[in-house]
Protein backbone atom coordinates (compact mmCIF):
# COMPACT_ATOMS: atom_id res chain seq x y z
CA UNK A 1 0.00 0.00 0.00
CA UNK A 2 1.43 3.66 -1.02
CA UNK A 3 2.19 5.85 1.78
CA UNK A 4 2.21 9.14 -0.11
CA UNK A 5 -0.61 11.33 0.27
CA UNK A 6 -1.11 13.98 -2.08
CA UNK A 7 -1.29 17.37 -0.81
CA UNK A 8 -0.95 20.60 -3.26
CA UNK A 9 1.17 18.90 -5.99
CA UNK A 10 3.66 16.77 -3.42
CA UNK A 11 3.85 13.71 -2.08
CA UNK A 12 4.30 13.13 2.03
CA UNK A 13 6.55 10.83 0.64
CA UNK A 14 8.80 13.55 -1.21
CA UNK A 15 8.52 15.94 1.94
CA UNK A 16 10.08 12.98 3.78
CA UNK A 17 13.12 12.86 1.20
CA UNK A 18 13.67 16.28 1.37
CA UNK A 19 13.80 16.37 4.86
CA UNK A 20 16.12 13.08 5.21
CA UNK A 21 18.36 15.39 2.67
CA UNK A 22 18.28 18.47 5.01
CA UNK A 23 19.63 16.10 7.97
CA UNK A 24 22.16 14.11 5.79
CA UNK A 25 23.59 18.09 4.81
CA UNK A 26 23.43 19.47 8.42
CA UNK A 27 24.91 16.33 9.74
CA UNK A 28 27.99 16.20 7.37
CA UNK A 29 28.44 20.08 8.45
CA UNK A 30 28.30 19.38 12.11
CA UNK A 31 30.41 16.27 12.07
CA UNK A 32 33.13 18.10 9.91
CA UNK A 33 32.54 20.93 12.45
CA UNK A 34 33.12 18.75 15.36
CA UNK A 35 36.06 16.34 13.89
CA UNK A 36 38.27 19.86 13.67
CA UNK A 37 37.52 20.60 17.27
CA UNK A 38 37.79 17.47 18.77
CA UNK A 39 41.43 17.05 16.77
CA UNK A 40 42.41 20.40 18.50
CA UNK A 41 40.94 18.41 21.81
CA UNK A 42 42.96 15.11 20.95
CA UNK A 43 44.96 14.40 24.70
CA UNK A 44 42.61 16.22 26.83
CA UNK A 45 40.68 13.52 28.98
CA UNK A 46 38.45 14.07 32.05
CA UNK A 47 35.15 12.39 33.21
CA UNK A 48 32.97 15.56 34.54
CA UNK A 49 32.21 18.32 32.03
CA UNK A 50 29.95 18.30 29.20
CA UNK A 51 29.96 16.19 26.02
CA UNK A 52 27.95 16.52 22.61
CA UNK A 53 27.78 13.73 19.94
CA UNK A 54 26.12 13.40 16.76
CA UNK A 55 25.83 10.70 14.01
CA UNK A 56 24.51 9.97 10.72
CA UNK A 57 23.37 6.44 9.78
CA UNK A 58 22.23 5.49 6.42
CA UNK A 59 21.61 1.74 5.50
CA UNK A 60 20.65 0.40 1.85
CA UNK A 61 18.91 -3.17 1.96
CA UNK A 62 17.55 -5.36 -1.05
CA UNK A 63 15.63 -8.66 -1.08
CA UNK A 64 17.45 -10.33 -3.97
CA UNK A 65 15.16 -13.41 -3.70
CA UNK A 66 12.35 -14.93 -1.50
CA UNK A 67 10.46 -13.88 1.24
CA UNK A 68 7.32 -11.67 0.49
CA UNK A 69 8.99 -9.71 -2.60
CA UNK A 70 11.88 -8.37 -4.03
CA UNK A 71 12.81 -5.27 -3.62
CA UNK A 72 15.21 -2.51 -1.89
CA UNK A 73 14.81 -0.36 1.36
CA UNK A 74 17.26 2.50 2.60
CA UNK A 75 16.58 3.60 6.60
CA UNK A 76 18.36 6.42 8.03
CA UNK A 77 18.80 7.39 11.66
CA UNK A 78 20.24 10.89 12.66
CA UNK A 79 20.98 11.06 16.17
CA UNK A 80 22.08 14.64 18.36
CA UNK A 81 23.13 13.62 22.02
CA UNK A 82 24.50 15.66 25.11
CA UNK A 83 25.70 14.77 28.80
CA UNK A 84 26.68 16.28 31.59
CA UNK A 85 28.92 15.08 34.33
CA UNK A 86 29.78 17.15 37.10
CA UNK A 87 31.33 15.92 40.89
CA UNK A 88 30.80 19.35 42.37
CA UNK A 89 27.11 19.54 42.44
CA UNK A 90 26.60 17.19 45.36
CA UNK A 91 28.94 16.19 48.26
CA UNK A 92 30.51 12.70 47.63
CA UNK A 93 28.41 11.94 44.54
CA UNK A 94 28.80 11.77 40.96
CA UNK A 95 25.60 13.50 39.09
CA UNK A 96 25.09 13.19 35.27
CA UNK A 97 22.29 13.80 33.20
CA UNK A 98 21.73 13.11 29.31
CA UNK A 99 19.30 14.46 26.35
CA UNK A 100 19.29 12.27 23.21
CA UNK A 101 16.74 12.96 20.55
CA UNK A 102 16.81 11.14 17.19
CA UNK A 103 15.16 11.16 13.45
CA UNK A 104 14.07 7.60 12.09
CA UNK A 105 12.96 6.95 9.01
CA UNK A 106 13.14 5.60 5.37
CA UNK A 107 12.10 1.68 4.32
CA UNK A 108 11.20 -1.02 6.19
CA UNK A 109 13.22 -4.29 4.40
CA UNK A 110 11.38 -6.72 6.99
CA UNK A 111 8.25 -6.01 6.91
CA UNK A 112 7.80 -4.75 3.46
CA UNK A 113 9.93 -7.42 1.42
CA UNK A 114 11.23 -10.11 3.55
CA UNK A 115 8.47 -10.65 6.43
CA UNK A 116 10.91 -12.37 9.01
CA UNK A 117 10.31 -12.42 12.72
CA UNK A 118 14.09 -11.54 14.21
CA UNK A 119 14.72 -7.85 11.53
CA UNK A 120 17.29 -7.39 9.69
CA UNK A 121 18.16 -3.85 10.40
CA UNK A 122 18.54 -2.38 13.71
CA UNK A 123 17.81 1.22 12.82
CA UNK A 124 14.59 1.09 11.31
CA UNK A 125 10.95 2.59 12.16
CA UNK A 126 8.65 4.57 11.08
CA UNK A 127 9.47 8.15 10.01
CA UNK A 128 9.59 10.32 13.38
CA UNK A 129 11.35 12.74 15.27
CA UNK A 130 11.78 10.78 19.10
CA UNK A 131 12.98 11.92 22.22
CA UNK A 132 14.95 8.66 22.97
CA UNK A 133 16.38 9.25 26.45
CA UNK A 134 16.24 11.92 28.83
CA UNK A 135 17.29 10.80 32.28
CA UNK A 136 19.66 11.56 35.34
CA UNK A 137 21.89 9.44 37.20
CA UNK A 138 23.60 9.63 40.77
CA UNK A 139 26.75 7.21 41.12
CA UNK A 140 27.78 7.04 45.55
CA UNK A 141 30.79 5.63 44.58
CA UNK A 142 32.44 3.76 47.75
CA UNK A 143 33.34 0.11 47.42
CA UNK A 144 30.09 -0.82 46.29
CA UNK A 145 30.14 1.49 43.74
CA UNK A 146 26.55 1.78 43.47
CA UNK A 147 24.22 4.23 40.64
CA UNK A 148 20.70 5.50 40.39
CA UNK A 149 19.72 6.27 36.85
CA UNK A 150 15.91 7.42 36.44
CA UNK A 151 13.94 9.03 33.75
CA UNK A 152 13.29 7.87 30.08
CA UNK A 153 15.24 5.21 29.32
CA UNK A 154 16.39 2.29 27.00
CA UNK A 155 16.26 -1.16 28.55
CA UNK A 156 19.15 -2.71 26.44
CA UNK A 157 21.68 -0.16 27.19
CA UNK A 158 22.13 -1.96 30.66
CA UNK A 159 20.09 -5.38 30.24
CA UNK A 160 20.60 -7.76 27.96
CA UNK A 161 23.49 -5.56 26.54
CA UNK A 162 25.53 -6.91 23.75
CA UNK A 163 29.55 -7.28 23.73
CA UNK A 164 30.53 -8.86 20.83
CA UNK A 165 27.51 -9.01 18.93
CA UNK A 166 26.98 -5.19 19.03
CA UNK A 167 28.75 -5.69 15.83
CA UNK A 168 25.99 -6.91 13.73
CA UNK A 169 23.27 -5.39 11.95
CA UNK A 170 20.56 -8.09 13.08
CA UNK A 171 18.12 -6.60 15.61
CA UNK A 172 18.62 -9.95 17.15
CA UNK A 173 22.20 -9.37 17.92
CA UNK A 174 21.36 -6.64 20.28
CA UNK A 175 18.94 -8.20 22.01
CA UNK A 176 17.12 -11.57 21.93
CA UNK A 177 14.05 -11.83 19.80
CA UNK A 178 12.38 -13.54 22.60
CA UNK A 179 12.42 -10.35 25.16
CA UNK A 180 12.21 -7.77 22.13
CA UNK A 181 8.66 -9.30 21.20
CA UNK A 182 6.89 -8.90 24.58
CA UNK A 183 5.06 -6.60 25.95
CA UNK A 184 1.88 -4.63 24.49
CA UNK A 185 4.22 -2.09 22.55
CA UNK A 186 7.32 -4.18 23.04
CA UNK A 187 9.55 -3.57 26.16
CA UNK A 188 11.33 0.34 26.83
CA UNK A 189 13.88 -0.35 23.79
CA UNK A 190 14.59 1.12 20.56
CA UNK A 191 12.69 2.87 18.80
CA UNK A 192 10.17 3.72 21.66
CA UNK A 193 11.92 3.77 25.33
CA UNK A 194 10.18 4.01 28.26
CA UNK A 195 9.96 5.67 31.83
CA UNK A 196 11.94 3.28 34.57
CA UNK A 197 14.30 3.35 37.02
CA UNK A 198 17.86 1.66 37.28
CA UNK A 199 19.85 0.72 40.04
CA UNK A 200 22.92 -0.51 39.91
CA UNK A 201 26.17 -1.99 41.75
CA UNK A 202 29.19 -4.26 42.33
CA UNK A 203 29.78 -7.17 44.81
CA UNK A 204 33.28 -7.24 43.92
CA UNK A 205 35.61 -6.00 40.98
CA UNK A 206 34.31 -8.61 38.58
CA UNK A 207 30.84 -9.25 39.63
CA UNK A 208 27.95 -6.43 38.75
CA UNK A 209 24.22 -6.45 39.34
CA UNK A 210 21.60 -4.38 38.46
CA UNK A 211 17.58 -3.89 38.54
CA UNK A 212 15.01 -1.92 36.28
CA UNK A 213 11.44 -1.10 36.49
CA UNK A 214 9.83 -0.01 33.39
CA UNK A 215 6.26 0.87 32.51
CA UNK A 216 5.07 -1.81 30.72
CA UNK A 217 3.69 -0.10 27.77
CA UNK A 218 6.09 2.86 26.47
CA UNK A 219 4.55 4.92 24.04
CA UNK A 220 1.58 5.12 22.43
CA UNK A 221 -1.04 4.21 19.25
CA UNK A 222 0.77 7.20 17.44
CA UNK A 223 4.08 5.41 15.65
CA UNK A 224 5.19 9.44 14.82
CA UNK A 225 4.80 10.74 18.39
CA UNK A 226 7.42 12.70 19.16
CA UNK A 227 7.60 11.75 23.27
CA UNK A 228 4.78 10.17 24.91
CA UNK A 229 4.38 8.75 28.54
CA UNK A 230 0.87 7.21 29.29
CA UNK A 231 0.97 5.36 32.60
CA UNK A 232 -2.33 2.89 33.29
CA UNK A 233 -2.33 0.91 36.12
CA UNK A 234 -3.68 -1.99 34.08
CA UNK A 235 -0.13 -2.12 32.03
CA UNK A 236 1.84 -3.05 34.89
CA UNK A 237 5.38 -2.81 34.62
CA UNK A 238 7.99 -4.32 33.10
CA UNK A 239 10.44 -5.71 35.87
CA UNK A 240 14.01 -6.72 35.08
CA UNK A 241 17.27 -7.93 36.92
CA UNK A 242 20.56 -9.31 35.70
CA UNK A 243 23.88 -10.24 37.56
CA UNK A 244 26.81 -9.97 35.28
CA UNK A 245 30.78 -11.09 35.63
CA UNK A 246 33.76 -9.64 33.71
CA UNK A 247 37.16 -9.86 33.84
CA UNK A 248 41.05 -9.61 31.74
CA UNK A 249 40.02 -12.83 29.96
CA UNK A 250 36.17 -12.94 30.23
CA UNK A 251 34.21 -10.02 28.27
CA UNK A 252 30.82 -10.92 29.81
CA UNK A 253 28.71 -13.51 31.36
CA UNK A 254 25.24 -12.78 32.38
CA UNK A 255 21.94 -13.90 33.71
CA UNK A 256 18.74 -12.04 33.62
CA UNK A 257 15.56 -12.47 34.29
CA UNK A 258 12.39 -10.34 33.38
CA UNK A 259 8.74 -10.48 34.26
CA UNK A 260 5.93 -8.42 33.44
CA UNK A 261 3.18 -7.38 36.21
CA UNK A 262 0.02 -7.09 34.11
CA UNK A 263 -2.32 -10.10 32.63
CA UNK A 264 -1.54 -10.27 29.14
CA UNK A 265 -3.87 -12.34 26.14
CA UNK A 266 -2.97 -15.69 25.40
CA UNK A 267 -1.78 -15.90 21.78
CA UNK A 268 -4.79 -18.97 21.77
CA UNK A 269 -7.75 -16.72 22.93
CA UNK A 270 -10.87 -17.38 21.73
CA UNK A 271 -9.67 -20.48 20.90
CA UNK A 272 -10.04 -22.61 24.62
CA UNK A 273 -12.56 -22.43 27.48
CA UNK A 274 -9.67 -21.46 29.72
CA UNK A 275 -8.79 -17.95 30.50
CA UNK A 276 -8.64 -15.35 27.74
CA UNK A 277 -5.72 -13.42 30.01
CA UNK A 278 -3.72 -14.60 31.87
CA UNK A 279 -0.57 -13.11 34.00
CA UNK A 280 3.17 -15.45 33.66
CA UNK A 281 4.61 -13.37 31.08
CA UNK A 282 8.46 -13.71 32.27
CA UNK A 283 11.58 -15.35 30.82
CA UNK A 284 15.09 -15.49 31.61
CA UNK A 285 18.58 -15.45 29.36
CA UNK A 286 22.22 -16.10 29.57
CA UNK A 287 24.98 -14.84 27.67
CA UNK A 288 28.71 -15.94 26.97
CA UNK A 289 31.17 -13.91 25.61
CA UNK A 290 34.87 -14.57 25.30
CA UNK A 291 37.97 -13.66 23.92
CA UNK A 292 38.95 -17.09 21.63
CA UNK A 293 42.62 -16.48 20.00
CA UNK A 294 44.81 -14.06 18.94
CA UNK A 295 46.59 -15.06 15.53
CA UNK A 296 48.95 -12.26 14.86
CA UNK A 297 47.47 -9.25 15.01
CA UNK A 298 44.12 -10.38 14.57
CA UNK A 299 41.53 -10.78 17.52
CA UNK A 300 39.14 -13.50 18.09
CA UNK A 301 36.03 -12.76 20.20
CA UNK A 302 33.03 -15.34 20.12
CA UNK A 303 29.60 -15.04 21.68
CA UNK A 304 26.53 -17.71 22.70
CA UNK A 305 23.14 -16.59 23.98
CA UNK A 306 20.26 -18.33 25.07
CA UNK A 307 16.73 -16.48 25.90
CA UNK A 308 13.51 -18.52 27.23
CA UNK A 309 9.99 -16.78 26.80
CA UNK A 310 6.57 -17.98 27.81
CA UNK A 311 4.98 -19.64 24.72
CA UNK A 312 1.39 -18.66 26.23
CA UNK A 313 2.14 -15.26 25.16
CA UNK A 314 5.03 -14.89 22.85
CA UNK A 315 5.49 -16.31 19.12
CA UNK A 316 9.42 -16.96 19.61
CA UNK A 317 9.64 -19.26 22.61
CA UNK A 318 13.37 -19.96 22.09
CA UNK A 319 16.12 -18.18 20.52
CA UNK A 320 19.74 -19.19 20.47
CA UNK A 321 22.32 -16.66 19.19
CA UNK A 322 26.09 -17.43 18.20
CA UNK A 323 28.41 -14.82 16.92
CA UNK A 324 32.64 -14.91 16.25
CA UNK A 325 33.97 -11.33 15.41
CA UNK A 326 37.83 -10.58 14.16
CA UNK A 327 39.53 -7.38 14.69
CA UNK A 328 42.10 -6.10 12.98
CA UNK A 329 42.42 -8.45 10.63
CA UNK A 330 45.08 -7.12 8.28
CA UNK A 331 48.09 -5.41 9.10
CA UNK A 332 47.18 -2.27 7.76
CA UNK A 333 43.58 -2.33 8.61
CA UNK A 334 43.66 -2.21 12.14
CA UNK A 335 40.35 -0.73 12.72
CA UNK A 336 38.55 -3.22 10.67
CA UNK A 337 36.49 -6.24 11.61
CA UNK A 338 34.68 -8.73 9.71
CA UNK A 339 32.05 -11.45 11.64
CA UNK A 340 29.49 -14.09 10.97
CA UNK A 341 26.70 -14.65 13.55
CA UNK A 342 23.41 -16.64 13.45
CA UNK A 343 20.20 -16.54 15.10
CA UNK A 344 17.61 -18.97 15.96
CA UNK A 345 14.32 -18.53 16.82
CA UNK A 346 12.22 -21.37 18.24
CA UNK A 347 8.14 -20.73 17.78
CA UNK A 348 6.03 -22.20 20.41
CA UNK A 349 3.86 -24.97 20.11
CA UNK A 350 0.86 -22.34 20.90
CA UNK A 351 2.10 -20.29 18.05
CA UNK A 352 2.24 -23.07 15.49
CA UNK A 353 -1.10 -24.28 16.45
CA UNK A 354 -2.63 -20.93 16.21
CA UNK A 355 -1.29 -20.41 12.81
CA UNK A 356 -2.03 -23.86 11.80
CA UNK A 357 -5.79 -23.36 12.09
CA UNK A 358 -5.51 -19.58 10.18
CA UNK A 359 -4.45 -21.93 7.72
CA UNK A 360 -0.41 -20.39 7.53
CA UNK A 361 2.10 -23.53 7.95
CA UNK A 362 4.00 -22.98 10.55
CA UNK A 363 7.58 -23.94 11.00
CA UNK A 364 9.09 -24.72 13.99
CA UNK A 365 11.83 -22.12 13.62
CA UNK A 366 13.65 -19.32 11.38
CA UNK A 367 17.05 -19.17 11.09
CA UNK A 368 18.86 -15.86 10.10
CA UNK A 369 22.57 -15.49 9.22
CA UNK A 370 25.19 -12.72 8.79
CA UNK A 371 28.37 -11.89 7.38
CA UNK A 372 29.46 -8.04 7.98
CA UNK A 373 32.63 -6.78 7.38
CA UNK A 374 33.30 -2.76 9.05
CA UNK A 375 35.80 -0.90 7.42
CA UNK A 376 37.10 2.26 9.01
CA UNK A 377 37.32 4.71 6.38
CA UNK A 378 38.42 7.77 8.70
CA UNK A 379 37.79 8.29 12.83
CA UNK A 380 34.28 9.41 12.07
CA UNK A 381 33.27 7.41 9.22
CA UNK A 382 33.29 3.60 8.94
CA UNK A 383 31.44 1.82 5.50
CA UNK A 384 29.72 -1.59 6.63
CA UNK A 385 28.94 -4.15 3.84
CA UNK A 386 26.77 -7.41 4.72
CA UNK A 387 24.68 -10.26 2.82
CA UNK A 388 22.09 -11.91 5.20
CA UNK A 389 20.48 -15.18 4.58
CA UNK A 390 16.85 -16.07 6.11
CA UNK A 391 15.62 -19.41 6.29
CA UNK A 392 12.03 -20.18 6.52
CA UNK A 393 11.17 -16.24 6.95
CA UNK A 394 8.02 -15.52 9.74
CA UNK A 395 8.46 -19.15 10.43
CA UNK A 396 6.19 -19.59 7.60
CA UNK A 397 6.57 -22.62 5.63
CA UNK A 398 5.13 -21.33 2.19
CA UNK A 399 7.85 -18.52 1.85
CA UNK A 400 11.08 -19.46 0.46
CA UNK A 401 14.58 -18.13 1.96
CA UNK A 402 15.18 -14.77 1.79
CA UNK A 403 18.82 -13.24 0.50
CA UNK A 404 19.54 -10.30 1.44
CA UNK A 405 22.14 -7.93 0.14
CA UNK A 406 22.82 -4.53 2.14
CA UNK A 407 25.83 -1.52 2.50
CA UNK A 408 25.58 0.69 5.44
CA UNK A 409 27.21 4.00 6.44
CA UNK A 410 28.21 5.53 10.04
CA UNK A 411 28.72 9.26 10.33
CA UNK A 412 29.81 9.82 14.20
CA UNK A 413 31.99 12.93 16.06
CA UNK A 414 31.91 13.54 19.92
CA UNK A 415 33.16 16.49 20.82
CA UNK A 416 33.68 17.59 24.90
CA UNK A 417 34.41 20.61 27.13
CA UNK A 418 35.98 18.96 30.77
CA UNK A 419 35.87 20.74 33.85
CA UNK A 420 39.96 21.45 34.25
CA UNK A 421 39.08 23.77 37.31
CA UNK A 422 36.54 22.75 40.18
CA UNK A 423 35.38 25.05 42.27
CA UNK A 424 36.90 25.67 45.69
CA UNK A 425 39.99 23.54 44.32
CA UNK A 426 43.58 24.52 45.31
CA UNK A 427 45.44 26.41 42.38
CA UNK A 428 48.03 24.68 40.66
CA UNK A 429 51.37 25.99 41.38
CA UNK A 430 53.00 27.53 37.95
CA UNK A 431 55.89 25.46 36.33
CA UNK A 432 58.52 27.85 37.49
CA UNK A 433 57.31 27.83 40.77
CA UNK A 434 57.01 23.60 40.63
CA UNK A 435 60.64 23.63 39.26
CA UNK A 436 61.95 25.57 42.37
Amino acid sequence: MSRSVKSFGRSASDERRNLRRVVIAVSLLALAALGNAARADEGVEDETGLAVNIGYTGDYRRNTTGGMEVGAAYSDMFDLGAKWTTASLFSGTRFTTMLSVKHLGGGDITNDYVGDLHGLNNIEAPDAWRLYEVWSQFDFGGRANTSLRMGLLDLNVDFDAPVTSAFFIGPVHGIGTELSQTGGNGPAIFPVTGLGIRVAGNVNENVHWRFGAFEGTPGDSDEASFAAVDLKRSEGELLIGEMEYVSERINKISLGLWSYTAEFERLDAGLTTGPQSEKGNQGVYALVDLPLAQVGSARIDGSVRLGIANERFNPVEQCLSATLVMSHPFENRPDDAVGFGVAHGRTGEIYRNVQALAGIPAANAETTYELTYRASVTDWMSLVPSVQFVSHPGADLSMSDSWVVGLRFELSREKSWPMLAQRNAPAQPSVVQAER
